[in-house]
């Protein structure tokens, strides 16, 4: 390789960790995370030594990541080195999929099925890195698209697995148009087949919205969430043997949310809905915090959803995170115990079986922050014809646009409005097809003098016919088959 050649294969690198950086992290610009994959394999084919090139992709897929991440994962409370390293060991299980693009690349001539090959094997990998995962789905590449609505709209028939196929694909089919010099006679079959998906991909997506039916129900929901950093303060006080001033300040808490939500009902607040852990205090206290909602429920009724964090005095029982929704007659009709994320929690860990109660306003469920990363758990909501899911939660500043995005997917997912109620993070009301009616960033919010990010909106309640509660991940199943089947015939290629 000439010195001019090798200068230009690492400005495709160069322009790979680029995009790396912006694709799907903090400072996500959704247009990267197309363009990064283009480039890295248009490097690593060009590479002259497999095993020297590899290392590049490796170093600058990791070193991007880490800096565009920063922060966003549990890794970062763990140790300062913790996340770092995750991302680091974590990097060459996608790039696998580039060594095989390479290996295919080198084997057979330019053709549809082999533009195939490497959204394939990356679509396969980011499913299987998503299926069994303690972190859910966080960190998927459709992720990245949160911001694209139309893109979106294809999670309601495949979840996220064909949004990443048709990215990935992409990258691919550019890179054969590139080699082939762009002459239209060779590409042509390549490029028309892809333009015409993509071209389903936005009709369907533009259609989905356009045809999108008014909301059946538009209840009057409030929300609220504690002031940034009390929940981390009054644990603090609790791990440094402050019992008697956790007590007080707990007690404290109970009585001024009890307060809060009797103002948004009297307000004209149908539902009241509170952030992850709001009713934060020993077991017996969080007892009485819900006999004392259930009356406010009853006086002025209305629908309280109400998610509490009990300890154990004695220390003997893991801390119980639980939403509750009680109805008008002061009746709790639904508990659920958070199902994800409490392996780093330490608290009690929920079956994962979703409930749901009829209302006058249509069937209302509820989960708990990284319970909504999960999308083969929250199927069950759009199984069931769920028309407003709850997703109580409690964020950190670097993760809070990261995670509330996410969100916004299980809602295309299983076609159901949804209201996150989020402290240190962003709270969000989005209707039945991801679009956002209200968002109140809390940190932001904060700066301007309200400390509980507070909301009170006409939600948009009322759900849309979809088939992946249906068919599940059967996308993400297929290219985990895919993937098998390449590398099958890659070994067959090479014993011949």
């Amino acid at each position: 390789m000439n010195h001019i050649s090798r200068n230009r294969q690492f400005v495709w690198l160069a322009l790979y960790a680029t995009f790396v950086f912006f694709a799907g992290g903090r400072w996500n610009v959704p247009l990267a995370a197309w363009l990064a994959p283009l480039f890295a394999i248009r490097f690593y084919r060009d590479s002259e030594h497999a095993g020297r090139g590899f290392l590049w992709l490796w170093l600058a897929t990791a070193l991007p990541t880490i800096i565009g991440w920063h922060g966003a994962t549990f890794m970062a409370f763990v140790h300062p080195v913790a996340e770092p390293l995750f991302f680091i060991l974590l990097a060459p299980v996608g790039l696998s999929a580039y060594v095989l693009d390479r290996l295919y690349a080198r084997r057979f001539a330019p053709s549809l099925w082999l533009t195939l090959v490497f959204p394939v094997a990356a679509t396969a990998l980011d499913f299987f890195s998503s299926t069994g995962s303690p972190f859910g789905s966080f960190g998927a590449a459709a992720y990245s698209q949160r911001e694209v609505i139309w893109l979106m709209q294809l999670a309601a028939v495949s979840g996220l697995w064909g949004i990443t196929f048709v990215m990935y694909w992409f990258a691919s089919v550019a890179n054969t148009v590139w080699e082939q010099g762009w002459a239209w006679r060779k590409v042509r079959r390549v490029v028309l087949v892809y333009a015409g998906v993509l071209l389903l991909v936005v009709a369907f997506g533009a259609g989905r919205l356009a045809l999108a039916q008014p909301a059946a129900q538009q209840p009057i929901v409030a929300g609220f969430s504690l002031p940034p950093g009390q929940v981390n303060t009054l644990l603090a006080q609790l791990g440094r043997g402050d019992r008697d001033g956790f007590t007080a300040a707990t007690l404290d808490l109970h009585a001024r949310q009890l307060a809060q939500m009797r103002d948004a009902a009297q307000n004209g607040a149908q539902i009241v809905a509170l952030q992850e852990g709001a009713g934060l205090g020993f077991t017996a206290d969080v007892a009485q915090l819900l006999v004392d909602a259930a009356a406010l429920a009853q006086a002025e009724e209305i629908y309280i959803v109400l998610p509490t964090f009990a300890v154990d005095p004695t220390g003997k029982a893991q801390p119980e995170n639980v939403v509750r929704i009680i109805d008008p007659t002061g009746a709790v009709v639904l508990e659920h115990v958070k199902f994800g994320g409490t392996l780093f929690e330490g608290s009690r860990t929920g079956s994962g079986v979703l409930q749901t109660v009829d209302t006058p306003f249509g069937r209302l469920s509820a989960v708990i922050c990284w319970d909504a990363d999960f999308p083969d758990i929250m199927r069950q909501a759009g199984a069931q014809d769920v028309d407003l899911l709850f997703v109580p939660a409690n964020d950190w500043y670097e993760v809070r646009d990261i995670h509330a995005g996410m969100a916004t997917f299980r809602a295309v997912e299983n076609g159901m409005a949804l209201f996150r109620q989020t402290g240190n993070g962003v709270s969000l009301v989005a209707d039945a097809y991801g679009r956002i009616v209200n968002r109140v960033d809390a940190l932001a919010a904060a700066k301007a003098g309200d400390l509980t990010a507070r909301q009170q909106v006409t939600a948009p309640v009322g759900s849309a016919p979809t088939l992946y509660p249906i068919v599940g991940d059967l996308a993400g199943w297929a290219m985990l088959g895919g993937l098998v089947l390449v590398v099958a015939i890659l070994w067959i290629k090479r014993r011949r």
